[in-house]
């Protein structure tokens, strides 16, 4: 393999590597959101759980606004279990499934920060190594 080849190869690499880095941080992003979405919706149902009738609370509806409503005997929660399913369950079976949510969200973010930190200490390697067969070729050029 020239050098010219060799350096063409490993700018493709670190090309690839550059994306796989963006969707990473984006990935990240989405499940930072996920588990902002899913802590709210936590402290929502703590709120319920701790209310007595008549008390007035704050619900968030999405996108950094509430409605006011006033809490009633019922303190049943209906969450969302995959495939467009919810289930009712009371107030604390809600916040301990919300709770475990938040801790596999939290580990997917883990698991992505890994990947991410991985992917970076290649960009850096490559990047390197691109850096010194760029110089390589140029230097062969001009001999």
């Amino acid at each position: 393999m020239t050098d010219e080849s060799a350096l063409r190869e490993n700018m493709m690499r670190l090309e690839t590597a550059k994306a796989q880095l963006e969707g990473l941080s984006k990935q990240q992003d989405l499940i930072q959101l996920a588990i902002e979405e899913h802590v709210k919706a936590r402290e929502t149902v703590k709120s319920l759980a701790k209310s007595a009738s008549g008390d007035e609370l704050m619900i968030p509806v999405g996108a950094d606004s509430y409605i006011y409503a006033k809490a009633t005997d019922r303190k049943e929660v209906v969450i969302g279990v995959g495939s467009d399913v919810s289930i009712q369950r009371n107030a604390e079976e809600a916040e301990k499934i919300l709770d475990a949510r938040v801790e596999e969200l939290a580990q997917a973010f883990q698991k992505v920060a890994e990947m991410a930190a991985q992917t970076e200490g290649a960009i850096q390697e490559l990047s390197e190594k691109v850096q010194k067969q760029y110089e390589q070729v140029q230097s062969g050029q001009m001999a």
